[in-house]
């Protein structure tokens, strides 16, 4: 009699013309992907670097709703003066648990197993774990030793062919204190990993008082005597540190030091986000999180 009921209904609603309005209720998705970024100011590297990562993720999980968050609480401020509006991590939890989420994975794009990384993401996720069914958090780019040559090759595939006496320097942010995660110097061991893979690379950290800093670079520029370098950030965004530090027009920047030795540069603004392998080494790290727990 009930279903008898129902499809009268919806016959004398579709010859009053109102048919087309009545949809059965869909079961709601309890599934949720966060990807979490330290974030950027510049439009350019937010669209193509982050969101290079986070549509590579989003297609991964198809059947996760998906949502980002910010860590930086400078970046956000910014962002929202200017009309844009991403919320950090503990605001996206609370709100996914308010909207009936139950199973959610949260894959920071943070490059090592830092204080950010720590503090902002594994420190909120525990917060949040009995709030939920189910809650995984999966790994930075680099988080065990095998990660460095992984990263290293990801790296390699947006270099172009290189002539006779040209190299690669890298800019990357550095980090004030080495980790045990990281197992040492980062930047040294992505290094070694270059130099394992006989590529003619220079790593260098973009903060004078962090190691290898400018002058270890331009150190290393001179003993193998390169003509000519592309520059290219090591960080997830072309952001403040790639326009201005590395290939800015100050006095400073590491483009007009290493030009003042008489080696030619070209500067290549692009962050390791939009890079396809990097961006299948984060999946990997968020499928392994998925799967794992």
């Amino acid at each position: 009699m009930r279903r008898f009921l129902k499809l009268m209904l919806k016959i004398s609603l579709s010859i009053f013309g109102l048919g087309a309005t009545i949809t059965e209720p869909t079961k709601k998705n309890t599934k949720a992907v966060v990807v979490v970024s330290f974030g950027t100011t510049v439009q350019d590297a937010r669209i193509s670097d982050l969101g290079g990562i986070e549509n590579a993720i989003k297609s991964a999980f198809p059947t996760h709703t998906f949502f980002n968050a910010n860590t930086s609480y400078i970046v956000m401020k910014r962002n929202a003066q200017n009309g844009i509006q991403i919320k950090d991590l503990p605001t996206t939890l609370c709100e996914l648990k308010k909207s009936g989420y139950k199973d959610v994975l949260v894959q920071p794009t943070h490059l090592l197993h830092g204080e950010e990384y720590e503090k902002k993401v594994l420190e909120t996720v525990n917060k949040f774990q009995k709030d939920f069914t189910r809650l995984v958090v999966g790994k930075p780019l680099i988080s065990k030793k095998e990660d460095y040559a992984l990263t290293a090759s990801a790296v390699a595939t947006q270099f172009p062919l290189l002539q006779k006496n040209e190299g690669i320097v890298l800019m990357g942010h550095g980090s004030p204190r080495n980790n045990n995660q990281s197992f040492g110097n980062t930047y040294n061991n992505l290094q070694a990993a270059f130099d394992a893979m006989r590529l003619p690379v220079i790593v260098g950290t973009v903060e004078e008082f962090d190691s290898p800093n400018i002058f270890s670079v331009l150190k290393i520029l001179a003993d193998r005597g390169y003509k000519q370098v592309h520059m290219y950030p090591l960080m997830l965004v072309a952001g403040d540190h790639a326009i201005n530090d590395m290939y800015g027009d100050n006095a400073d920047s590491w483009k007009n030091k290493i030009e003042k030795t008489g080696v030619k540069t070209i500067g290549h603004m692009v962050g390791l986000g939009r890079n396809t392998a990097i961006q299948g080494l984060y999946v990997t790290h968020a499928l392994t999180a998925s799967t794992d727990a």
